[in-house]
Formats: structure tokens, sequence, C-alpha cells
């Protein structure tokens, strides 16, 4: 019994140690959206080219995830058609998209993608589906929070620059296997005691 708990302490800190891990990026650039209300740029199958945020990224930084802002026109069918072209530069971006509704009536999306060594300048956001009616949300008028930017749309390329952060620290793998490791010794212990 003692080497289920064990085994199940060990599982827990793994998860803790990756969800902290996770909670130490950083946006390394991006554009507040304006939360007043729904306001932005239409980019979705019927706008071909598909819209583009120009940005300037800091030099060695890596991005794990891409968030932006949007929402539905009225002549969507919603967002269960949804289906969306994510590019940093002219790299397609594919992962674990996370999407909450948020106030103003539009929506947060969160693409967890794989380490990125960020070498683009553009982000391009389209959604592929011709059953939707897709806006990417403004970002907030430099120096007017009750106005959105005319040309600029809300997006954060969350990551690190430089070193990741506690990179010297074990992954929790190793903790895991330590913590095992150690469950199995107790319990050979006790059983050769027998």
């Amino acid at each position: 019994m003692n080497i289920v708990k064990t085994v199940f302490a060990g599982l827990t800190l793994a998860l803790g140690l990756s969800v902290a891990a996770r909670a130490n990026l950083v946006e390394v650039v991006g554009n507040a959206p304006f939360s007043t209300t729904s306001w932005g740029q239409q980019s979705d199958a019927s706008t071909l080219p598909a819209y583009t945020q120009a940005f300037t990224a800091p030099a060695n930084t890596t991005v794990e995830a891409i968030r932006w802002w949007g929402f539905h026109g009225v002549d969507s069918l919603g967002a269960d058609y949804d289906n969306f072209v994510v590019m940093l530069g002219s790299e397609m971006q594919t992962g674990a998209l996370t999407v909450v509704q948020v106030a103003g009536g539009y929506y947060e999306y969160t693409l967890d993608i794989a380490d990125t060594l960020l070498s683009a300048s553009t982000l391009s956001i389209f959604n592929d589906s011709s059953d939707v009616e897709w806006f990417w949300q403004s970002a907030t008028a430099t120096g007017n929070p009750g106005a959105a930017d005319e040309f600029a749309v809300a997006f954060s390329l969350l990551g690190y620059v430089g070193d990741r952060p506690g990179q010297n620290v074990p992954e929790p793998t190793t903790y895991l296997l330590v913590l095992l490791a150690m469950g199995l010794l107790v319990a050979s212990r006790r059983v050769s005691a027998k």
C-alpha cells in the first residue's frame, strides 16, 4: 500500500512541477485586446488573404504558446465551425487549442505549440471555415484605453527570452524516478525483513 502512496505522491509532484513550469511563461511580445466591445479585423474564408499582424520580436526568444482574441459576426454558424490556421512568418503552427469566452462577446484562444525559436516578425491568424464570419479582436489604441486601434489586433506570444526559466531544475520525470526508486527500496526492505 505504501508503494501506491509513493507512486501517487510522485505523480502529483510531477504534475505540479509541469504546471509550475508552464506558469513561468511570460508575454514576450503582444498587444492587449480592446475590452470594451467587439471590434476588429475580419480574417476568415471570405477575406483572403489572411489578416497579418507585424511585430518586433526580442532576440533569442522562444515561443511556447500563442494567444489571441476574436469574435463571430452575425453571419456565422459559431465556434463549433472554427478552423484556425495560425502562421508565424511562413511556418504553420499546430498544437492544442483552448477557447474561453470573455467579456464583450469575444473569445480568448490559446494555442499550445512545440517550443519554437522565434525568427518571424509576423503573425497571421485565419479562420479557414466557409461557415463562419470571424473577426480578430482589435488591440487597445496606444494612449487611449477607451478606443480600439484601427489597424493593430490583439495577440500575445508566450514564452521566454534567453535561457529557459528554471532550466537547471531537474525535469518532473527525474523527480518521479527518484521517488519511485525510494518507494521500491522501502518496499524491498519490508519484504526482506518478513
